[in-house]
Formats: structure tokens, C-alpha cells, sequence
């Protein structure tokens, strides 16, 4: 009986931290059903793999470490608030799962949250969507990441450039957010980013550039 009640809270306890995990995400990121395509031939940038810090998404302490699987997808972890002072819930820890890709001479990473994490639960958290992220490495000791911008994505939207849709959503009492997913297939999504350009997407400003150090330990 014990067991089954314990079993019974630590599933809902699951389902209540994934959608707050959920919400965070859609409330900070454009959404995409149909994700960039991974090359033919799949393989992870070896550039980026390993163990980078910084400090710049939280202000505190951060650690990304990326690892490669066989199939050339990848497996990421964002470890943040890590010397934070009031740290009294631990640190905050994501894990995604996805792969590199290209167009033209860009690069780009397209994660998703690790299915393994969530299929053993008892009740679903829903479709898993992707995220995507363009990025630099102007040197094997630095990582530049640029986040798809949600407004920027919402002009796209409203210009009939992206299909889409833009929902807003309550959070709690009072709070609301627009949750942005867009529908448009990977060829057509291709199409706008080689046309428009990545800067149609991402903000331009380097303030808003989350920028990684190689870790030295």
C-alpha cells in the first residue's frame, strides 16, 4: 500500500515538474513540429562536443556538456544556478536530445526534451516539439549560441512567411505568455531561413548571444 501511494506521488510529481518544464520552455522558445533535417550523412560536430561553462543565461554559474551517440544524435545537459546563493531546491538541470545541422554555411542544433526521460511515466506530458538553435565556433575554445527569437518568429507568422500559430496561455493567476509553434514543413522551413536569412530568426544583438568557454577541468 505504502508503495503504491509513494509510486502514485512521485508520478504526479513528475507530471507537475514536466509541464513547469514544458511551460518554461514554450513561454522562452519558438516550438517547430517539423524541425531543420539532419544531413544525409549524420555525424556530431566533434567541435562541440565535451564540457563548456559560463554565465551569461543565468547569471549564475553553467555547465554544457554535449555527447555524441552512434547515430550521430546528441545528447545535451544544461546544469544552471550552480553557485547560486539561495540555492535551496539544488541546481536547475535540462536534458535534451537531437542533432547538428546545416544550411548553406550555418549551423544550427535542433533538440527536443529526451524522450527516455518521460516515456516510463504514467501520463503523458504531450508531444515533445523541437527548438532550435544556431551556433558558432569561432575557435575550439568558444561556443556561441544564438536562440530563435519568439517575436521574431511571431512577425514571421503574421507575414504569412511561416505557418503557424500563436496561442496565448495562462500561467497561474494572471501571468500569460504566447506560446508560438510553427507547422511549416522542413522544406518549407528551409526555404524561408535560406531566403530571409538567419537574421530573420535570431536576435542580432551579442547581448543576447549565450557564449560558452571550453572547460579547462
Amino acid at each position: 500500500m505504502k508503495r503504491n501511494v509513494y509510486h502514485k506521488f512521485r508520478s504526479s510529481l513528475y507530471l507537475i515538474l514536466s509541464l513547469l518544464l514544458l511551460i518554461c520552455l514554450a513561454s522562452c522558445f519558438p516550438e517547430f513540429k517539423n524541425p531543420i533535417p539532419p544531413p544525409a550523412e549524420l555525424k556530431a560536430d566533434h567541435q562541440i562536443l565535451g564540457t563548456w561553462v559560463g554565465t551569461k543565461y543565468s547569471g549564475s554559474k553553467e555547465q554544457l556538456l554535449i555527447f555524441q551517440r552512434s547515430s550521430g544524435w546528441i545528447d545535451l545537459v544544461f546544469i544552471f544556478n550552480i553557485d547560486r546563493k539561495a540555492a535551496k531546491d539544488g541546481i536547475d538541470v535540462n536534458i535534451f536530445e537531437g542533432y547538428g545541422t546545416f544550411i548553406n554555411k550555418q549551423k544550427f542544433l535542433c533538440l527536443r526534451l529526451r524522450e527516455k526521460d518521460w516515456k516510463d511515466r504514467d501520463k503523458e506530458v504531450g508531444e515533445f516539439l523541437f527548438y532550435i538553435f544556431n551556433y558558432e565556433t569561432p575557435s575550439n575554445d568558444e561556443l556561441i549560441i544564438k536562440l530563435f527569437s519568439i517575436q521574431k518568429v511571431k512577425e514571421l507568422i503574421k507575414e504569412g512567411k511561416l505557418k503557424g500559430e500563436v496561442v496565448e496561455k495562462e500561467v497561474f493567476k494572471g501571468g500569460h505568455f504566447d506560446e508560438v509553434t510553427v507547422t511549416s514543413s522542413s522544406d518549407e522551413l528551409i526555404e524561408v531561413i535560406s531566403r530571409e536569412g538567419v537574421g530573420a530568426f535570431i536576435e542580432q544583438d551579442p547581448n543576447d548571444f549565450i557564449v560558452f568557454s571550453r572547460s579547462k577541468t
